[in-house]
């Protein structure tokens, strides 16, 4: 059997959860991208950080080892600008809230990025961790005066050494408070510009998303139309996996699960099978147990019976948060 890469002719890849957690590289990621590129298989890094060029996007991985380089890295910032390229002169002002990787991106594009509201024709507004109240205030009067809004992402949250701080999504609610609109386009994950930007410079045709994330990853993928695979590196858990009302194509426990042949669950009789595992709905327990093989197996195969159950009960009626699930004897949903 061939490996699960060998189906695409490329592979776009979320970072943080995918390829490193904080300052440390995942185990087996680089070692995955190496063997892509080997493959002949191209490698997109796709980002929600709108904060970062690419070239510093690049350097940090290389630093952990993963083959990259600046014309390999997409961000949400170079996403807005092309927005942005397709919606102004060339030469325009576009009021610029967030880190420096946002004017880098719109100078690619022959616009020209400004701290200043005067003459700004556009806001385009992204992470930056010196973001100031007078810069969300400025732009809620551009704002409200009509010009073009371009958010980079709408992550609520960016996690930090300290824990969970306020995301660009959570400063981009504060201006659309204050505006009383919402922003004209969003850039990153789940909108699928990000993605079709990257699909693009590379040339594919068969492109697969790899994310850890369901609400941006996997519904990015989803909204390209492009099959997904989520990995258990980052912030899913099996739980999420159980709970989540969004499909990923693929479920992995890491990134390196791609150069191995892919185990599909199927439906047999009133039993999911993957692998060695197998999964029966128990009527007295309301609960999902499977068991018999890899841990990532029998996930798989509950995975499998729950959307079974979905369809033959009514996906707009089914609630999963109802249905435990035990793997080799262990509740996973707690």
């Amino acid at each position: 059997m061939s490996s699960l890469a060998e189906q695409y002719d490329c592979v776009l890849l979320d970072l943080d959860g995918v390829l490193y957690r904080g300052p440390v590289g995942i185990p087996g990621a680089a070692e995955a991208v190496s063997a892509l590129g080997d493959m002949g298989i191209a490698t997109s890094f796709v980002t929600n950080n709108a904060s970062r060029t690419p070239a510093e996007v690049a350097s940090h991985l290389v630093e952990l080892g993963i083959a990259a380089a600046p014309q390999n890295v997409v961000t949400s910032a170079q996403a807005g600008a092309h927005i942005l390229s397709t919606h102004l002169p060339s030469g325009s002002l576009v009021y610029v809230v967030g880190g420096a990787g946002i004017e880098a991106a719109l100078g690619e594009v022959g616009l020209h990025g400004v701290r200043s509201p005067e003459g700004a024709a556009a806001v385009i507004q992204g992470f930056g961790p010196e973001v100031r109240w007078s810069d969300l205030a400025e732009a809620a009067y551009l704002v409200q005066s009509g010009v073009y809004w371009v958010a980079t992402n709408m992550d609520t949250t960016f996690p930090t050494e300290r824990g969970i701080a306020p995301g660009n999504g959570s400063l981009v609610r504060a201006v659309e408070a204050a505006a009383g609109r919402e922003p004209d386009a969003v850039a990153g994950k789940p909108a699928p510009a990000l993605g079709r930007l990257a699909i693009e410079r590379a040339g594919a045709t068969q492109a697969l998303m790899v994310g850890d994330r369901y609400d941006t990853d996997i519904a990015g993928g989803i909204a390209l139309g492009i099959p997904t695979y989520l990995v258990l590196t980052g912030v899913t858990t099996s739980a999420d996996v159980w709970r989540s009302t969004i499909r990923s194509t693929y479920i992995a426990e890491g990134l390196d699960a791609l150069l191995h042949p892919y185990v599909q669950p199927t439906m047999v009789d009133n039993s999911a099978v993957c692998g060695r595992s197998s999964a029966q709905f128990d009527v007295q327990r309301n609960a999902v147990i499977a068991s018999g093989g890899e841990f990532i197996e029998s996930l798989r195969a509950a995975e499998e019976l729950k959307w079974n159950l979905a369809i033959s009960r009514g996906i707009d009626s089914f609630a999963v948060g109802d249905i435990g699930l035990l793997i080799d004897g262990r509740v996973v949903t707690e």
